[in-house]
């Protein structure tokens, strides 16, 4: 069997005699855990409420996002519209706590507000086809433009 397994042991003197009929239910409530910490799913980046500072369209086809490259200055809010030219795909960064499936004729509309500058690679998290690994991006969060000295 692939995967990996969770075994679960109940010691003697615990007050549970033979199976205990929950454990599977344990084992399932650490399994789904264990994997959402894993995946990275727990981490959310803020929204915002009110309008967007900046609107961006992007393209997923086979084999590409499009653009592949998005800047966006620290602190703007920004709404990504994701659209798909033919089979289902899925925006993924990780380091945003972005994951949203983005199907054909259905755009998926992603907020956040732009906190910490820094590169955060994004990728499509559905298995769509043989080029799914080419699929990659990255999102820029620019910081602040460096301050300019004035000497008298």
């Amino acid at each position: 069997m692939n995967g990996f397994r969770i075994s679960w042991r109940v010691e003697k003197g615990s007050g549970f005699h033979g199976k205990w009929p929950g454990v599977w239910w344990a084992k399932a409530a650490f399994a789904t855990a264990l994997m959402l910490t894993a995946s990275g799913c727990g981490r959310k980046t803020p929204t915002y409420s009110g309008p967007p500072d900046t609107v961006l369209s992007i393209l997923m086809k086979k084999w590409a996002i499009v653009p592949s490259h998005i800047e966006v200055p620290q602190g703007a809010k920004v709404e990504l519209i994701v659209s798909s030219a033919d089979v289902e795909h899925g925006l993924a960064v990780p380091g945003l706590g972005i994951r949203e499936p983005v199907q054909r004729g259905k755009p998926a509309v992603i907020r956040f507000l732009a906190q910490t500058p820094g590169v955060y690679p994004m990728r499509c998290s559905v298995l769509c086809g043989r080029g799914h690994d080419r699929m990659k991006g990255e999102i820029v969060i620019t910081g602040p433009p460096p301050a300019t000295a004035v000497h008298k």
